[in-house]
């Protein structure tokens, strides 16, 4: 891998670790200030509701379907034109996205009894679809934002879409901090985190703008949209937002089955989601975005070695962090949740039953990174048809999974559902590329075997601080060294073990 396609990998991932953790923060306050009962369970709902949406026509259907023909139509028919396809599909892009909006705002109380119909003829309904009517204009703002960050992504440029996250967490946090804790404006805190969303989108797409106009390239809204490539676009988008959006709709199914269990259930589920999305931001969605435009590449000069070779590269890259991260959050579980989130309205019985949808999460970690590489690679490819059979495939064993589990697992089995379906999603994928003469090396599979002997050996020392069960008192600054020492020490274990095995990768 070049070294400036690491240091663009290390700069997202960066910037995506700093988003992370602002949003462990934020949700350190959601905990402090909703808790894990009725606003949070509303709030979570009505959030994931324009957040599914985002996946599912906004980002997912520009990353997968705008990037690879913006990138072969910059390749094939120079930048000009290609910023015309931009301002294309932005027109297109921003009056469907309204009128869903619009839509929206009309149908709020059907899509929260379609997507949670426990909360029927309970308090919760009202508050969800109050909610709801606050947020949904967040997919026009993430939709706009999402395209920005395609084009910007497309020309080389990745720090600005990367950091874009950053400024959506700091609105979360500040705007309930502010204006319902020190100056009481909003009298319930959902509704000022609502408000913070729809502030925190709006920041998102100004950011994004300036090193768009530092490059002088526009992108507005025109008349005469029509572009030789926008069927192309469209074509791909269709197919591909589904197919993009797979983990997230699996737990979407989640959030709908948790909503018919116990109170507390769907907020279980958010937090554990939350807690391992951060090794797939740092690493497998880092690698996945900064590679896209290189697959992209590769594939519109026919270059199918060099396909293969970003694709192993690409996987290892991923599998390296995405390993040890299963093992530590399983160890971890339980004094992550205590240490991040015990306080206030989340108590002990909180963190245990989050520690238990969160090891099931965990299981399929590596998964959803292996699938996203494989995804993005089928996309470069345009052959986004492919990967949504997959995902209805993944989507089926995930629903029902999850109805056999929940009766015996209850939330937890939820969470189990999900990492069994995106790992039979990784199968049937890379089945699909083996076909098409994508295949990987024996070194990448002697590769895995050295990683997964490096993990056994940091697992056992893992075992060692969790026995000393130093979480119990919750956030202390005895727990607080001891947590970071284990992690920190577990890191070096791991790759001090695969530097002895000669494996040099993360080096050069």
């Amino acid at each position: 891998m070049k070294k400036s396609t690491k240091r663009k990998i290390a700069t997202v991932g960066g910037l995506t670790g700093i988003s992370r953790i602002l949003g462990f923060v934020r949700d350190m306050v959601m905990a402090w200030l909703l808790g894990a009962g009725l606003l949070a369970d509303a709030f979570i709902v009505a959030f994931r509701i324009p957040n599914l949406l985002r996946r599912f026509m906004a980002e997912g259907a520009v990353s997968v379907a705008f990037v690879p023909v913006f990138v072969e139509s910059k390749e094939k028919d120079g930048l000009e034109k290609a910023v015309e396809l931009t301002r294309g599909v932005f027109t297109l892009l921003f009056f469907s996205l309204a009128g869903l909006v619009i839509l929206g705002e009309i149908v709020a109380p059907f899509i929260v009894a379609l997507i949670a119909p426990g909360f029927l003829d309970r308090e919760i309904f009202e508050v969800t679809v109050r909610l709801t009517r606050i947020m949904f204009p967040f997919i026009l703002l993430i939709g706009t934002g999402a395209l920005l960050m395609g084009v910007l992504n497309s020309l080389g440029h990745f720090s600005a879409p990367a950091g874009a996250p950053i400024l959506l967490n700091v609105f979360m946090i500040g705007i309930p901090v502010l204006f319902h804790v020190v100056y009481p404006v909003f009298s319930s805190p959902a509704d000022a985190f609502a408000w913070g969303v729809i502030l925190g989108g709006v920041a998102q797409i100004l950011l994004q703008i300036v090193p768009l106009r530092r490059m002088r390239i526009s992108v507005r809204l025109t008349g005469n949209f029509f572009h030789p490539r926008l069927r192309q676009v469209l074509g791909l988008m269709g197919v591909a937002a589904v197919g993009a959006s797979v983990y997230q709709l699996n737990v979407f199914i989640g959030t709908l089955l948790a909503s018919l269990l116990s109170t507390g259930s769907v907020s279980y589920l958010y937090y554990a989601n939350r807690i391992v999305e951060l090794p797939l931001g740092l690493f497998a969605f880092a690698v996945s975005n900064v590679m896209l435009p290189s697959l992209s590449s590769a594939y519109a000069r026919t270059d199918h070695q060099a396909l293969r070779t970003l694709t192993g590269e690409s996987l290892i890259a991923v599998l390296l962090f995405t390993i040890p991260a299963t093992i530590g959050i399983i160890a971890l579980a339980e004094p992550v949740f205590a240490v991040l989130f015990m306080r206030g309205a989340f108590g002990p019985e909180d963190v245990a039953a989050s520690a238990q949808a969160l090891r099931m999460y965990a299981l399929g970690l590596c998964a959803v990174g292996v699938s996203r590489v494989l995804t993005q690679t089928l996309y470069a490819m345009q052959q986004a048809n492919r990967v949504v059979r997959t995902a209805w495939i993944s989507l089926a064993v995930n629903a029902l999974l999850s109805a056999a589990l929940m009766p015996f697992l209850k939330h937890a089995g939820i969470a189990l559902a999900s990492s069994v379906s995106v790992a039979v999603q990784m199968v049937l994928l890379y089945r699909i590329l083996t076909r098409q003469g994508i295949t990987l090396s024996p070194e990448i599979w002697s590769t895995v075997g050295k990683m997964a002997g490096a993990v056994a050996a940091m697992g056992a020392g893992l075992f060692w601080f969790v026995r000393m069960e130093f979480w119990t008192e919750g956030l202390t600054l005895m727990s607080l060294s001891l947590l970071i020492s284990s992690i920190g020490l577990g890191a070096a274990v791991y790759f001090t073990l695969l530097w002895i095995m000669g494996m040099r990768y993360f080096g050069r």
